[in-house]
């Protein structure tokens, strides 16, 4: 049987189950009441005590009710964006990404349909003691890359585990996972950029209660292996994944204006003889990886998060998986021989501002510098500095207008030096005033302009042989 159908046909007896408990308990709810109507004016001693009583049994059956009706034990939360649009030649819709750039600034920048849906359940049926809960949540997702195109689409499974909370009587907060799941992530939103993102399959423990010093969880986790790598590209060559990273976290610790995280982790890769059917060789080992974020509330709305972070061997990519070494070439195009992760190293800084100083006004802004040797047995140093804003203009309570300017420079050892200069206008609707209010439905103008070196590797199928480009659409973005 197909599993979509198979998962569909299970949520649907589910849904229908509970729909009959809830219609059940409206009927008793509306007996009762026509029995309080019919005794309350009697004036029977007896009558009343019933009545009473009714009383009582009424308020549970209306409490579990509004309970019920509010989850029925179910969760359900999603992300989707899509849209359309062309190049100035009037064709596909290409985006502008700096080659060795590990993000691209988004709006008006994007040609895919991404969809991610997550279903939890919480099991209400087994009446657990208060602050008690197990948890199950399962998240597919879908992506068709070109909004013009669905031959190349990919079902993806995101998440699927399962959580108990409450059942450490000394540590009341802590939580228990395994399965597969999204894990400690942290992204800036304008560039999509996850500087820190450890989901994978696993289990660990969170929120170990540490007083003063903060909370502490621990989690053994390995790399996802499906073909969205982490993201919403497809990856068409998937990398074997043998890594086992050891994920250590202190967080909610204070520091001067604001609040801490420290991370650790240790990992592990085995050798691996061509792993992805292609151009190199892996030569294992270990590594270890560590980031303080600084994350700060600011007076008005919005916020500022900063982290430093440092990794070598296994642990350098501050992810659960692997890198896929296939897309990379020696600087004369000749094909690569071997990775040696005790050669890798890898320092980063990034900031993230978001801020609301006033109805009609919000922004995000964000800088970062990147700098990693990947490990080739050929001169294989990469350097990347980021910087982007984009600030929006209420109108009046759903009209408004984004701005984004986006800038790129990377510095190769295998593909040369440019810059990247994206910029682009989005008159916008939306439910509300504030920059993360969704859903927003877009149009969007973008221009872009790249070095020269960069002719042929900035949106080659729409301006191959150019060095700027153009390119409109619409969009729409939500989450909920």
């Amino acid at each position: 049987m197909d599993p979509l159908a198979q998962i569909r046909d299970e949520l649907a007896a589910m849904r229908q189950a509970y729909e009959e408990k809830i219609q059940r308990l409206e009927n008793r709810v509306m007996e009762l009441e026509a029995e309080r109507e019919t005794h309350t004016g009697t004036g029977g001693q007896d009558m009343l005590g019933k009545v009473a009583t009714n009383e009582s049994r009424l308020a549970r059956i209306e409490a579990d009710l509004a309970d019920r009706k509010s989850a029925n034990g179910f969760e359900y939360s999603g992300y989707f964006r899509s849209g359309f649009g062309v190049d100035g030649n009037g064709q596909t819709l290409s985006s502008f990404k700096a080659p060795n750039a590990q993000s691209k600034y988004r709006l008006g920048n994007e040609t895919e349909t991404y969809v991610e849906t997550h279903f939890g359940y919480n099991f209400p049926e087994l009446e657990l003691p208060e602050g008690t809960r197990f948890h199950v949540g399962f998240m597919p997702a879908y992506v068709v890359p070109d909004n013009q195109d669905a031959t190349d689409s990919t079902f993806s499974i995101r998440q699927a585990y399962a959580a108990a909370e409450g059942v450490w009587a000394g540590q009341p907060e802590a939580k228990f996972w395994a399965g597969q799941r999204y894990y400690g992530r942290y992204d800036v939103h304008m560039n999509d950029f996850y500087y820190l993102d450890m989901s994978g399959y696993g289990g660990g423990i969170e929120s170990i209660d540490l007083g003063d010093l903060g909370a502490f969880s621990v989690a053994w986790l390995g790399g996802t292996i499906d073909e969205l790598q982490g993201g919403s590209e497809i990856i068409d060559d998937t990398v074997i994944n043998a890594k086992n990273s050891l994920d250590l976290r202190l967080s909610g610790f204070e520091l001067p204006g604001g609040e801490g995280m420290l991370w650790v982790d240790l990992a592990h890769v085995q050798d691996t003889e061509r792993p992805n059917g292609r151009n190199v060789s892996i030569r294992g080992g270990g590594g270890a990886a560590i980031g303080l974020l600084h994350e700060a509330e600011l007076a008005g709305g919005g916020y500022n998060r900063a982290m430093a972070q440092y990794g070598f061997g296994a642990a350098a990519n501050f992810r659960s998986n692997e890198p896929d070494f296939g897309a990379f070439e020696a600087a004369n195009g000749a094909p690569l021989t071997e990775v040696d992760y005790g050669d890798i190293h890898h320092f980063r800084l990034v900031n993230d501002l978001v801020l609301e100083p006033s109805p009609r006004w919000s922004l995000q802004a964000t800088a970062v510098y990147d700098h990693v040797d990947i490990g080739l047995q050929e001169a294989s140093e990469i350097e990347w500095w980021s910087f982007g804003v984009r600030p929006v203009y209420q109108v009046d309570d759903y009209f408004s207008l984004a701005f984004e300017a986006g800038f790129d420079r990377t510095d190769s050892d295998l593909d040369g030096s440019g810059e990247l200069y994206k910029f682009t206008i989005a008159p916008q609707l939306a439910p509300g005033k504030g920059y993360f209010q969704r859903p927003v439905l877009r149009f969007f103008m973008t221009y872009a302009l790249w070095s020269n070196d960069f002719e042929g590797a900035v949106a080659p199928d729409s301006y191959g042989d150019e060095t700027e480009g153009f390119s409109a659409g619409v969009q729409a973005e939500a989450w909920w």
